[in-house]
């Protein structure tokens, strides 16, 4: 009897065994069961953030820019973005976080492109690779993940081929996107390994490509300009121009009725092109481009084959501005030196590209102002052109002749130029005499005499000065020999 009850006993206590066993399997199963289907259930939203990873990148190829950033909150808690578009519908985005399970993201490599990589802890990527071992651009395919007999599988074909990633285990990863952030006028999108991909607001892009307007209207204009003041046209008027209460620039109005515009510079990255005389060749009345970056102390030269290139009448010569993208998504600057054909990047003095920043505070680098009563000055940076405010005006008579003593010398004058208001003042020394008599507003006769003492040998001068009656005055030396 006892024997038997023994065997009972020792019966219940395998059963229970076994039961409390199979328990604890089956509730392991269970976990790895509910682990795999909140991987599963992850995955739709994984293949949806490497989809918008795609679009992030093709963007950068193309010119479409940020409008609008919506941020998605759970509990107060950011846990995605909304990003809108200026040409192309919007997308979502969701944070992610560290995970041991694949996360598919974008890496630049050393030739500056992005590819596909697989990461299965932050800062750990691997480039992804085709069948025949050859990385995939980001802007080529849409890799698609899955889960199949408890292993990660990627295609790269839409399905006709799975590559094997590992076991699915660990917690789930569904985002290759820490956080987006804005800064300068580019909305950066930050991976969780650290790099990122910065694609322009449609504000920035704006606001940089009015910024190359400008310039390079007031490059054309300024080249205009000297043509013009070089053949004798003056200033006339300047009028401000007002845009919402704040000056953003001057109309000048010329004597040969062209109205040019100069807009007010800004402070940016962009390096400033003017013009000035080279004051080492005081007898060189020409002007010449320059070029002053962020960093120079004074202007330099724009050389074009080791030589100072003439604002005008030189024609193709006209240095401009423009903007473009590198593969970066970054916009810079970029020049040209032949009036637009070909623009090449812009190099600062460690020849790096200089980036476009948009600028966050104006400051007036052009301006217009009315020195006196005969000049305009057109400022560029730390240059300034003199624009005559009257015409110009010349006067046409001998410079050099010869007298006896106590005689008397009738001397004709033409001006050309000038207001109808000319008046002449001869200043003589050495006991001779002249005076003026007018035939037209700018005609008439200069009549000289000279002394009983002017004898054999002997020279004198006599200056004419000659004044608009606005402020302007010109000098006229004539030189007087003794002589028949």
């Amino acid at each position: 009897m006892k024997r038997r009850l023994s065997s009972i006993l020792t019966s219940i206590v395998l059963v229970l065994s076994l039961t409390g066993c199979f328990n604890q399997i089956e509730n392991e199963l269970g976990h790895i069961s509910r682990r795999i289907k909140a991987m599963e259930d992850n995955l739709v939203l994984m293949n949806e953030n490497i989809g918008t990873l795609h679009t992030l990148v093709d963007k950068l190829n193309s010119y479409d820019f940020v409008t609008r950033i919506t941020r998605i909150y759970d509990n107060y808690e950011i846990i995605g973005y909304t990003i809108s578009f200026s040409k192309s519908p919007s997308i979502t985005i969701y944070n992610g976080k560290d995970a041991q399970t694949p996360v598919i993201s974008v890496k630049k490599a050393e030739d500056g492109i992005f590819y596909w990589a697989v990461s299965y802890s932050v800062g750990h990527e691997e480039f992804l690779t085709n069948n025949v071992g050859q990385r995939i651009p980001a802007v080529a395919v849409t890799p698609k993940i899955k889960i199949e007999n408890g292993n990660w599988m990627v295609t790269y074909d839409n399905g006709v081929i799975w590559h094997n990633l590992g076991h699915a285990t660990g917690s789930a990863g569904t985002s290759f996107i820490r956080d987006v952030t804005e800064n300068d006028g580019y909305v950066r999108f930050n991976f969780l390994d650290g790099t990122f991909i910065s694609i322009p607001t449609l504000e920035a892009y704006d606001r940089l490509n009015e910024i190359v307007n400008r310039t390079n209207s007031n490059l054309s204009s300024l080249e205009q300009l000297v043509t013009l003041v070089s053949q004798g046209v003056y200033a006339k008027e300047i009028k401000p121009i007002i845009e919402e209460r704040d000056t953003i620039g001057y109309s000048l109005f010329l004597s040969d009725s062209t109205v040019m515009t100069f807009y007010n510079g800004v402070a940016t990255t962009l390096p400033t092109i003017g013009a000035a005389k080279d004051h080492l060749n005081p007898a060189d009345s020409n002007y010449y481009w320059t070029i002053k970056y962020e960093s120079d102390r004074e202007a330099r030269w724009i050389l074009l084959g080791g030589k100072k290139v003439r604002v005008s009448p030189q024609t193709g010569t006209l240095p401009l501005v423009g903007l473009k993208r590198d593969i970066d998504g970054v916009f810079y600057w970029t020049i040209s030196y032949d009036a637009g054909k070909t623009y090449i990047w812009l190099l600062d003095d460690d020849n790096k590209k200089v980036a476009a920043a948009v600028p966050k505070i104006n400051m007036i680098i052009t301006a217009i102002t009315i020195v006196d009563v005969n000049y305009i000055e057109l400022t560029m940076g730390d240059q300034k052109v003199l624009i005559p405010r009257y015409a110009p005006f010349n006067i046409n008579i001998p410079t050099s002749f010869k007298m006896l003593a106590s005689s008397t010398i009738t001397v004709g004058y033409t001006i050309t130029g000038g207001s109808n208001d000319m008046d002449l003042l001869p200043v003589t020394k050495d006991g001779f005499y002249a005076r003026v008599i007018k035939s037209t507003a700018r005609t008439g006769n200069l009549i000289i005499y000279s002394p009983a003492t002017f004898t054999e040998g002997k020279e004198s001068e006599l200056v004419l000065i000659v004044s608009d009656g606005l402020g302007s005055l010109k000098n006229t030396i004539i030189t007087i020999k003794y002589g028949s």
